[in-house]
């Protein structure tokens, strides 16, 4: 390896121009102004060798005693090319830091083995081992911050990619200048780059005499985010040449409404939270006062606290959340082995799986009147012609009485249960139905299947079979609603 690659050139032998001192001088200023490092702070500087992070060791050292830092180099192979490859990538990165007289420390993974260890992407273990050793580094070295050479175009492509897959405020956000560790307890990560664009770090990389090396976890060909890089970017800016401006824009306006919402969530927190070790409970009166964006954030607040700073929640479990909050009682499974319970008085976030239902025993239907099984009470009634209207609720059917039979019963599911749904055209069984309803697993044996004595006549809140249901030929039906149980 050439010096020039590994070390900057003596000014006489630079381009010329004041690109360079410009760069440095307008990251100062928000660096200071968002207070990104603190004074005398020590901080690991991760670099890969590519134009990114090279430009960010760089600015750190020329900025160093104007900010009063402490500095390590921290270079992790990923084993994703040939083992040359990857030697003279560290080479590369030793030499920036002796030329800078720095110290450095050095890791290694074997990323696709932890892929498949984990059953994750390639880009995602790349990370997972990349964090872990730099976190292992910074608390070794009492380094309270880690710097990362995220750029504006690494914002944009964060930002594209929530959107695409249906992220909310937080995920427009994309990258703050500075924000937790993002897996448990650990430094700082700062990002000083955020406003400066790649093609700006590898012109600043050229005005200083050095070819930097080339990351290879830009190029993966499993990445999402490398086909936002390569595919998606290239055509927006055919809309907007300055796409990721825009963007930035966007995530920066994003990070300002988010900012007033978590500061209203931690009032609303410390006010409204009864945290224990295994469960965070709200009084339920109180957490349906709140808006849909400050309950969302105290969940997630309440799914940290229990599952640690990693964990979060997904749109689709804040609907099931507030489906259960419309319910009088109600309970649903969430991620990180938790689970949401609500009764008439309380929301209770908690460790486990919630209790299952009561199964329902087979109970004979009385027409005309009411039965009582677990969870339902069943009203039956025989009328002598069928009804002109719809039935009031999911939870009110009209059958036909012949095709059903003197004797309907009602119970639980069993193994092998099937229906033919009205307007399916075909069989269904009743397990497959209740999964693409949606209906969690633990509250399956407590729906009630009405029973004629050739088989499933109606899943209650959910299907008819064909066979139960009224046709023009019909002479009486059989009605039937059910209505939960105060209590149950």
């Amino acid at each position: 390896m050439r010096a020039a690659q590994a070390v900057p050139l003596p000014p006489a032998q630079r381009e010329t121009g004041r690109f360079v001192p410009s760069l440095e001088r307008r990251l100062l200023a928000p660096i200071r102004r968002l207070g990104l490092f603190r004074p005398g702070e020590r901080v690991v500087v991760a670099v890969s060798g590519g134009p990114d992070s090279t430009t960010l060791l760089l600015v750190l050292t020329h900025l160093r005693d104007e900010l009063d830092l402490e500095l390590t180099v921290a270079h992790f192979d990923h084993s994703l090319r040939s083992r040359r490859e990857g030697q003279k990538d560290a080479a590369f990165v030793q030499g920036m830091a002796d030329a800078l007289a720095l110290p450095l420390v050095c890791g290694c993974g074997d990323v696709r083995a932890e892929a498949r260890m984990r059953g994750q992407g390639t880009e995602e273990a790349a990370r997972r081992l990349r964090y872990a050793f730099l976190g292992r580094e910074a608390r070794r070295l009492g380094a309270t911050a880690v710097a990362i050479g995220h750029t504006r175009d690494d914002l944009a492509e964060t930002v594209l990619l929530h959107v695409l897959r249906g992220s909310g405020l937080e995920g427009l956000v994309g990258m703050r200048p500075r924000s937790r560790w993002p897996f448990g307890r650990g430094p700082a990560l700062v990002r000083p780059l955020l406003d400066v664009s790649r093609e700006e770090t590898e012109r600043y990389c050229r005005e200083m005499g050095i070819v930097p090396r080339d990351d290879p976890t830009n190029r993966l060909p499993d990445a999402t985010r490398n086909r936002i890089r390569a595919e998606l970017l290239p055509l927006l800016r055919q809309f907007n040449p300055r796409i990721s401006e825009a963007l930035a824009r966007l995530a920066s306006g994003a990070a300002t409404d988010a900012d007033f919402l978590e500061a209203t969530a931690a009032a609303a927190w410390r006010a409204l939270a009864q945290r224990e070790w295994r469960a965070v409970r709200f009084a339920r009166a109180r957490f349906q006062a709140l808006t849909p964006a400050l309950a969302a954030r105290l969940l997630r607040r309440a799914v940290r606290h229990l599952a640690g700073a990693e964990a979060d929640l997904e749109a689709v479990h804040l609907e099931a959340a507030t489906e259960a909050l419309a319910k009088r009682r109600s309970a649903v499974s969430l991620p990180h082995g938790l689970s949401l319970v609500v009764d008439t008085r309380t929301v209770t976030l908690r460790r486990g799986e919630p209790a299952s239902a009561t199964p329902i025993p087979p109970t004979p239907i009385a027409v005309p009147g009411r039965t009582a099984v677990p969870g339902w009470t069943v009203q039956g009634t025989l009328l002598s012609r069928p009804p002109e209207g719809p039935p009031s609720s999911r939870y009110e059917a009209y059958l036909d009485a012949d095709a059903v039979g003197p004797a309907p019963s009602v119970r639980s599911r069993r193994p092998g249960d099937r229906l033919r749904p009205l307007g399916l055209g075909g069989e269904k069984k009743v397990q497959d139905l209740l999964v693409d309803a949606k209906v969690p697993h633990e509250e399956r044996d407590g729906v009630p299947l009405v029973c004629a004595p050739w088989g499933v006549a109606w899943v209650v809140g959910h299907r008819i079979d064909e066979r139960a249901a009224l046709t023009a030929a019909s002479r009486s039906a059989l009605r039937l609603r059910f209505r939960r149980r105060r209590g149950d």
